[in-house]
């Protein structure tokens, strides 16, 4: 006789994706909503991360911008000392706009 057998949930583990993998499309998302000023996403991003504890001891958001730099998602303006994304950036907001329609 077939029948269903139910076993304790385990929900996944927060862990299974990197820090920078979670935080990339909170990023992304402020982006958008601050019109692509990065200063600005990343000052929300960081409150975001004060209020909900969104990175860890080991992760924060200094480390995210750091990744964000070395990954060519964002640059710095030596002079200013301000943030703007890159070309990379803009077409992965793109092709995740894409994924996200079809």
């Amino acid at each position: 006789m077939k029948g269903f057998r139910f076993r304790k949930y385990i929900p996944p583990s927060v862990s299974e994706k990197s820090d920078f993998a979670r935080l990339l499309p909170v990023f992304l998302k402020l982006l958008l909503i601050t019109s692509g000023d990065a200063n600005e996403a990343l000052q929300w991003l960081t409150e975001a991360d004060r209020q909900y504890k969104l990175t860890s001891d080991n992760y924060g958001i200094g480390d995210f911008i750091e990744d964000l730099k070395r990954r060519g998602y964002l640059a710095e303006d030596l002079q200013t000392g301000k943030f703007y994304v890159t070309a990379k950036t803009e077409q992965h907001i793109r092709k995740s706009a894409l994924e996200e329609i079809f």
